[in-house]
């Protein structure tokens, strides 16, 4: 056992000298708009090194990509890691989550290799990293032991079995990130999770019509998880707030216009929160028609379903009484983008 660790502490130290850090403990909010100007989004190139005690570590490299192909390989290299790891190819004892079909694997690969998607899912990776040093993912030990003994040094998705550990398993900081598919269309995102309808996208949205951009859509949906900001879902201006800052960022560089209105949809019977002043502006206007309705500055429009009218939606601010009516659709502005006049 001697010579492997003597092994390791030499591999460790030629490791050192190419500067190879950790990923930082904690995670920092994507600044997509400022990852979307640097000339490369996926960061440095991941490799695996030996700690004293000859356990694997890894780690990134500190310079950046030769050109394009060394760039596209990192990019490739992460979105090997989230499909033995983040993507959900299998069915699980998790409630809803259904597999990924081939198609919605394939549409994440070619977001993976976008720059926008490049910047999500390095952080992805990032997180990955973390697991990995922590001793909360298991790994190939024969793979790990030839690389030890003079072999080649595996990547770092060759080397994972895409599970947790026994240690994984009983911790309790040991969350996964997971991507995975649901009966219906569109996506929904959340802190520690992305869903994807088997249905596919629409081809416009239900209510403005205007075109989607399915890697915009992915985005949008990445901003509402906890590498951006988990706590803007399913709130009128943290809505418009992810569109402006994820959303809209990918559609101008794909060629599609941005948008300027987000409708968000509420579910009937679902109990509406309170996080958002917004939303706690808009009950109060329901309550207290007397309120001025400047005070509703941000919503473009509301739209109710009534019961002399079931299934169709009316203007619920060119109503005189809309308490009979069902709040169903909020229209609410998005901030206009950085560029634009």
């Amino acid at each position: 056992m001697a010579w492997l660790l003597v092994a390791a502490l030499l591999a460790s130290s030629a490791l050192a000298s190419q500067s190879v850090l950790p990923p930082t403990e904690t995670r920092s909010p994507v600044d997509l708009e400022r990852e979307l100007q640097a000339p490369w989004q996926a960061g440095g190139e991941i490799a695996v090194y030996a700690a004293a005690d000859g356990s694997p570590r890894a780690g990134r490299r500190s310079p950046p990509p030769a050109d394009a192909g060394e760039e596209q390989a990192r990019r490739a290299e992460h979105f090997a890691l989230a499909r033995k790891l983040n993507l959900v190819t299998a069915y699980r004892v998790v409630p809803y989550a259904l597999p990924l079909s081939e198609a919605q694997v394939e549409l994440l690969e070619r977001f993976a290799r976008t720059d926008a998607g490049a910047v999500w899912f390095r952080e992805v990776a990032d997180d990955t990293l973390r697991l990995f040093n922590q001793g909360y993912l298991e790994y190939d030990v024969g793979s790990w032991q030839a690389f030890l003994a003079g072999g080649s040094r595996p990547r770092l998705s060759e080397l994972i079995s895409g599970r947790l550990s026994e240690a994984g398993l009983f911790a309790q900081d040991a969350a996964v990130f997971r991507i995975y598919a649901f009966h219906g269309s569109g996506s929904m995102g959340g802190a520690a999770s992305i869903r994807m309808g088997h249905a596919g996208f629409r081809c416009q949205f239900q209510m403005s019509g205007e075109t989607v951009d399915p890697f915009a859509i992915l985005s949008h949906e990445f901003g509402h998880s906890r590498y951006g900001d988990p706590w803007s879902a399913g709130m009128p201006l943290g809505e418009a707030r992810t569109v402006a800052r994820y959303e809209n960022p990918v559609r101008l560089r794909d060629g599609f216009p941005p948008r300027l209105v987000y409708y968000l949809r509420m579910d009937p019977g679902r109990p509406i929160g309170t996080r958002d002043p917004l939303y706690n502006r808009l009950l109060a206007w329901r309550e207290y028609k007397k309120q001025d309705l400047a005070e509703l500055a941000p919503v473009e429009g509301l739209y109710c379903e009534c019961p002399d009218t079931p299934g169709a939606l009316r203007d619920c601010l060119a109503e005189p009484d809309p308490n009979p009516c069902e709040l169903r659709w909020v229209a609410v502005r998005v901030p206009p983008p950085m560029d634009a006049p």
